[in-house]
């Protein structure tokens, strides 16, 4: 009777010590697959920054003339097709040599970048979208610069300001020099000051709605026309955001003693 028993107690420490045993290479293999699989994004990642720092730099180059569509390097066929159909900026328009100045993802747009290149007197902006194909990233799509906008001659110069109107037209430029960086997505609605609280709360409720290709634009004030609206003032600012130009028309209220800004139109 001693024997079985003492077989059993060694069978049982036997399996006791083969379970212990078997949870240490279980717990390696999790750690292992843990770093492979942070590697593997690491390495992804490196692979897709390359490719798009490559094809922008190579694209700026494409854009001052110094090289020809086919030479993109990283691009479909169709994105080089692209290019060339849109060509590049103008001998006759260019001001000293184009640089990139800035490069960066796109916000809310997985795989797209913007890109930024400024001359002596201008700002181009394009989109590059990448994908990965068969192990390689690849540019697939491209949103090249309007040139049509970059070149557009400068509008007629603005009309004299009527009597009186020189607290409201401080007013409406204290404002939007916190409403465009809030309404480009650059910048939060507390910096947004000279208005109504009502206002305030009205842009609030609604926030506007950047698309990935607008963010990395800067909107400024090219000149603001001011008529008299009986106790108020209407201000009709021209926004020039390097791809277009356009109105807003705010309304100018006096408030408390103060010139205030209590409404505006926006065709964001």
């Amino acid at each position: 009777m001693t024997r079985p028993r003492s077989l059993l107690a060694v069978a049982a420490c036997l399996l006791a010590l083969a379970g212990c045993g078997g949870s240490h290479p279980k717990s390696m293999t999790l750690g292992a697959t843990r770093r492979a699989s942070t590697t593997s994004t690491t390495n992804t990642a490196a692979a897709e920054h390359a490719a798009v720092s490559q094809f922008a730099a190579a694209y700026v180059q494409f854009l001052d003339g110094d090289s020809i569509a086919s030479k993109l390097p990283d691009a479909t066929a169709g994105v080089r097709a692209l290019a060339g159909q849109s060509g590049s900026i103008p001998a006759a328009r260019r001001r000293g040599t184009l640089v990139m100045t800035q490069l960066r993802p796109a916000v809310g747009n997985t795989g797209s970048y913007l890109l930024t290149a400024r001359d002596d007197a201008h700002a181009f902006y394009a989109q590059i979208t990448l994908a990965e194909q068969h192990g390689h990233w690849l540019v697939v799509e491209l949103t090249p610069p309007d040139f049509v906008q970059v070149f557009a001659p400068p509008g007629p110069p603005p009309p004299a300001p009527p009597p009186g109107s020189a607290a409201a037209e401080n007013a409406a430029r204290l404002f939007l020099r916190g409403y465009l960086p809030w309404l480009y997505g650059h910048a939060p609605l507390r910096t947004i000051t000279g208005t109504t609280s009502r206002l305030l709360a009205n842009l609030k409720t609604h926030p506007p709605r950047v698309p990935p290709t607008i963010q990395s634009l800067r909107a400024k004030v090219a000149a603001i026309a001011l008529q008299r609206r009986d106790r108020s003032w209407q201000a009709l600012p021209n926004i020039n955001d390097g791809r277009e130009t356009y109105e807003l028309v705010l309304t100018i209220a006096h408030t408390r003693g103060r010139w205030l800004v209590s409404n505006v139109n926006s065709p964001r």
